[in-house]
């Protein structure tokens, strides 16, 4: 619901602009809402507002929601009284996390208390915390500290969390409502387990027990009432040193159920015995008739593959557990696998656009969707069509959260608006228009669907992306301007290399303003290829180097991007015009866009 403003224009005010979006939002108090009103589930709230004074009721969980929602009013409403209301809201899922993989590279204790109050901000109730991978096994262990020596580690040497920094953890995220799931992941991704131990198999009985020591000393941190859940990971256990019999399995998962808490694994993955819950990433089977229900991390949820300006498109478009009963439906973890070294903490959270992130998918989970679009994971409707509503008002939404509510908030927010774009796309080759209107910053034209004649998306060929761009005066800013996107989990490969000095792409991109070309950065890892993890992703991708400086003239300005595809799958072109920072954009004002000269 819009408001009038002065004039007769419609603004949005503060209920308009809360994320996650309540279920129902009456204007005015005390109004009697005429629904069934489901006070058992948790996360149950009704909030009621009259003179700026919040009346709250429901359970304990749905009363810190509704002080979380109170709170964002506040911030939305500025220096203006927060509106006569009444609101009435539940989450569709009981598990609403993120996942951080600390294994790979450790991220200091002040980061991750930053991300659990980001978190709590959107009504996020937990965090998977991946404490153990091949580089190096990241929580402190007081029975076996052969695990914290140096040469166990291949990354981050000696980094690691103290038992009273876990526990420091646990209580920030106690007190904001957030269950943590720590995660040691066995039998896979023991690099590090093996060579702290001196076994060269998981195989070995010694390994049995000591892995099983250490699933008995991890619950003995705190008890099951503040930790109920252990995650025994159990994915690609692919090396000769962590194929492990059925027993060694049972017997560490028995571990954690003797310590009176839920197992959780992934899936696909060993069968772990009795009643797990399974974790769903890619490749995950159909997983109907676990009686323990699953949680859903598939496709795009994995952010470390998306570009942050596909977050929309992933936030508006793919629903949550998509398979079986609803009392199967645990909910959905946003995963940040950042394989590939870094070169400095804050670039987990930068290069993966960690919080846009929650922000946007906060609404995902907390809502649902009514529908699964698959074929818009990646891009968005055309804006005539019914269903372009929705990513528009959630970005309309987003940004107001990130220019109010997250003003203050020191981290990485590399998100600007997209949906006023619109772009044409033509065969080159025949001068063929493949689409027109399209309303994005990052266009994917493999996820098109080409007409008949056209090449088709996993063939070569080239395309051409035009927008026409007026411009209310002369306007000195900067441009995201991106053609690859590199996937921080699978660093740089054959098919997508770091280019060469002077090249966008290996694939030869180009981009033209008003008729004059823009020259590539100077790239700091010019033509590395062939998968290099150690050697980290700097200035690789738009978003985390700093904006290209452009000149738009008064009046209409042309972009044109060229680009041809000669094998693979990377094929992406990336132009929108940003102003500020990378790490703190903001929309160049009063641009007008069109997919035809105006």
């Amino acid at each position: 619901m819009l408001a009038l403003a002065a004039g007769g224009m419609l603004r949005a005010d503060c209920l308009d602009e809360l994320l996650p979006r309540p279920r129902v939002v009456e204007r005015g108090a005390g109004v009697e809402l005429k629904l069934r009103m489901p006070v058992s589930r948790p996360g149950w709230y009704r909030l009621e507002v009259k003179g700026g004074r919040p009346k709250i009721s429901g359970n304990e969980e749905g009363r810190r929601y509704a002080q979380v929602t109170f709170g964002q009013m506040k911030k939305l409403a500025g220096k203006a009284q927060v509106p006569d209301c009444t609101i009435v809201d539940w989450p569709e899922f009981k598990y609403r996390g993120v996942l951080l993989d600390c294994g790979r590279n450790y991220q200091s204790v002040e980061s991750i208390l930053d991300l659990l109050d980001h978190l709590a901000r959107y009504k996020m109730n937990v965090f998977h915390w991946h404490l153990t991978d091949n580089y190096g096994w990241r929580l402190e262990s007081k029975k076996h500290p052969e695990l914290q020596k140096s040469g166990a580690f291949s990354r981050n040497v000696g980094k690691y969390y103290t038992q009273a920094e876990f526990r420091r953890v646990l209580d920030h995220a106690k007190k904001r409502g957030i269950t943590v799931i720590p995660e040691l992941d066995m039998p896979g991704h023991t690099l590090a387990f093996r060579k702290a131990t001196g076994l060269s198999s998981l195989a070995d009985e010694k390994a049995r027990i000591i892995l099983g020591e250490l699933i008995d000393e991890l619950c003995s941190l705190a008890p099951a009432s503040e930790m109920p859940i252990i995650h025994l990971g159990t994915d690609e256990a692919r090396e000769p040193g962590e194929k492990v019999p059925q027993t060694h399995l049972d017997y560490w998962a028995k571990k954690v159920t003797d310590n009176g808490r839920q197992l959780m694994g992934w899936s696909p993955g060993l069968k772990l015995p009795g009643q797990t819950i399974k974790h769903l990433w890619m490749g995950a089977k159909d997983p109907r008739g676990d009686a323990c229900g699953y949680i859903d991390s598939q496709n795009s949820y994995y952010i470390n593959h998306v570009d942050p300006e596909e977050l929309l498109s992933v936030a508006a478009y793919q629903q949550p557990c998509r398979w079986g009963a609803k009392r199967e439906h645990l909910g959905a973890t946003v995963c940040v696998w950042h394989d590939d070294v870094i070169a400095d903490t804050e670039d987990v959270a930068r290069m993966n656009a960690i919080y846009p992130a929650v922000v946007l998918l906060s609404d995902n989970f907390w809502r649902g969707r009514e529908k699964d679009e698959p074929t818009l994971y990646a891009r968005l409707p055309h804006p005539v069509d019914p269903r372009f509503a929705l990513a528009a008002d959630l970005e309309r939404r987003m940004l107001a959260q990130r220019d109010k509510v997250l003003a203050n908030v020191k981290h990485p927010f590399p998100y600007v608006a997209q949906t006023q774009m619109r772009w044409k796309m033509t065969d080159a080759a025949t001068g063929k228009v493949l689409a027109t209107d399209i309303p994005q910053a990052t266009v994917y034209p493999r996820h098109f669907w080409f007409p008949a004649g056209a090449y088709a998306p996993g063939g070569n060929g080239t395309v051409v992306l035009e927008t026409w761009i007026t411009a209310p005066k002369d306007i000195a800013c900067g441009a995201w301007i991106g053609m690859t996107g590199f996937s921080r989990s699978d660093g740089r490969s054959r098919d997508a290399p770091t280019p060469k000095l002077g090249q966008w792409n290996k694939h030869g991109a180009t981009v033209e303003l008003n008729g004059r070309p823009i020259d590539p950065p100077a790239w700091m890892h010019p033509g590395v290829g062939g998968n290099p993890k150690e050697t980290p992703l700097v200035d690789e991708d738009y978003w985390y180097r700093e904006p290209t400086k452009i000149h738009l003239k008064k009046g209409v300005n042309h972009v044109k991007m060229t680009l041809p595809k000669k094998g693979g799958w990377k094929w992406i072109g990336t132009f929108v015009p940003v102003a500020g920072t990378s790490d703190h954009p903001q929309e160049v004002k009063g641009l007008e866009y069109a997919s035809e000269e105006p």
